[in-house]
């Protein structure tokens, strides 16, 4: 399952409000060669849609989901400023 931290969703939304983006579009998770990638686009209905402050910040369809397993998306700060990365979430017991 995808999550997306608070940090994340703040800059994920901020970035589409800076980029002037229709508000039922939002960032999807795609499967680009060997690395994901975010591209606007519309939700489907069988996406898994993840809101923030009424704003649709991510959506994935169920095989990239599949895919993808159990990660947090989250901020990382690194020296050329602050990037998304995606991080394994720890198995639950």
């Amino acid at each position: 399952m995808i999550e997306v931290s608070e940090l994340a969703a703040n800059a994920l939304a901020q970035s589409l409000q800076m980029s002037g983006v229709e508000p039922e579009k939002g960032f999807r998770l795609t499967r680009q060669e060997d690395k994901f990638a975010l591209e606007i686009d519309s939700p489907a209905q069988e996406d898994k849609v993840i809101e923030h402050e009424g704003t649709i910040v991510l959506m994935v369809d169920q095989d990239t989901e599949q895919e993808v397993g159990d990660v947090l998306i989250d901020v990382e700060d690194r020296p050329d400023g602050p990037q998304l990365m995606m991080r394994s979430k720890p198995p639950e017991h």
